[in-house]
C-alpha cells in the first residue's frame, strides 16, 4: 500500500477516533457514533495501487467547455464510509462506472438540511500550450419539486499554467457545500446529485487519480 493511502488512513483515524483511542463509539451520548455523524466516500484509480491515473483527453474543441472527466475505480479503490443513513438509503454511493459518457454521479440521498461536505479531486494536467487555465466544478442536480428546477455548480480556478507545454501540473480542488434544501432528501430515491468536471482554455490531458467527499450530517 502507498505512502499516500497511508496517510489517507491516518487522517480518517485521527478524526475519528475517541478519547479512549477506539473507532465509531459515542461521541455525543444517546447510542449516536461518529458512523452517524460523518465519513467519507473515497473513489481512487490505480495511480494509488501501482498503476496510472484515468486519462480524458481535451480536444481543441472541448477547449473552454465543460466536460465531464473519466475515472476508472481500481478494484481496491472504493472506500464507503458514508454516514449511516446515507447507507440505508444507498447501498451504492454513486451512479455510473466512469466511462466517457458515463461520469461518476455522487448521491446526497440521507442528508438533510443539516449536512454538509467537503470534496477533493486529485488529478494532473498535462496542456499542450503554455500559459493555459484549468477550472474546477462540482454540478448539483436539484431534487424533485424544487423552484428553480435547474442545475447548479460550485466553481474554482484551479491551475494557471505559466511554466510550458507537455508537462504535468499536479491540483487538488477542494470544494466546500452545504445541504440545502433543493438537494436534501425529498423522499425515497429522490435526493440531490452532484458529479465533477473541468473547464480548460487550451487542450490537453486531465490525469485523474481519485475523488473523495468528506461528509457530515
Amino acid at each position: 500500500m502507498s505512502e499516500g493511502i497511508n496517510n489517507q488512513y491516518d487522517f480518517f483515524k485521527k478524526v475519528n477516533l475517541d478519547e479512549e483511542g477506539n473507532l465509531g463509539v459515542s461521541l455525543i451520548g444517546g447510542g449516536v457514533t461518529t458512523e452517524d455523524v460523518h465519513g467519507y466516500y473515497g473513489l481512487l484509480s490505480g495511480f494509488y495501487f501501482g498503476g496510472s491515473a484515468t486519462e480524458t483527453i481535451i480536444e481543441e474543441a472541448e477547449i473552454n467547455t465543460w466536460v465531464d472527466v473519466e475515472l476508472v475505480v481500481d478494484a481496491s479503490g472504493l472506500f464507503d464510509n458514508r454516514p449511516t443513513s446515507m447507507k440505508e438509503a444507498q447501498s451504492i454511493g454513486h451512479d455510473n462506472d466512469g466511462s466517457t459518457g458515463n461520469p461518476i454521479v455522487f448521491k446526497l440521498e440521507g442528508l438533510d438540511i443539516k449536512g454538509f461536505a467537503n470534496f477533493r479531486a486529485s488529478m494532473s494536467f498535462e496542456p499542450e500550450e503554455d500559459e493555459g487555465q484549468l477550472e474546477s466544478r462540482l454540478l448539483f442536480n436539484r431534487h424533485s419539486g424544487t423552484s428553480p428546477s435547474s442545475d447548479f455548480s460550485i466553481e474554482e480556478v484551479s491551475l494557471s499554467m505559466q511554466n510550458g507545454a507537455d508537462i504535468d501540473y499536479v491540483t487538488e480542488p477542494m470544494l466546500s457545500f452545504f445541504v440545502g434544501d433543493t438537494i436534501d432528501t425529498n423522499g425515497a430515491g429522490d435526493a440531490g446529485k452532484c458529479r465533477f468536471q473541468i473547464k480548460s482554455n487550451v487542450s490537453g490531458i486531465i490525469k485523474l487519480r481519485g475523488l473523495t467527499w468528506y461528509i457530515n450530517k
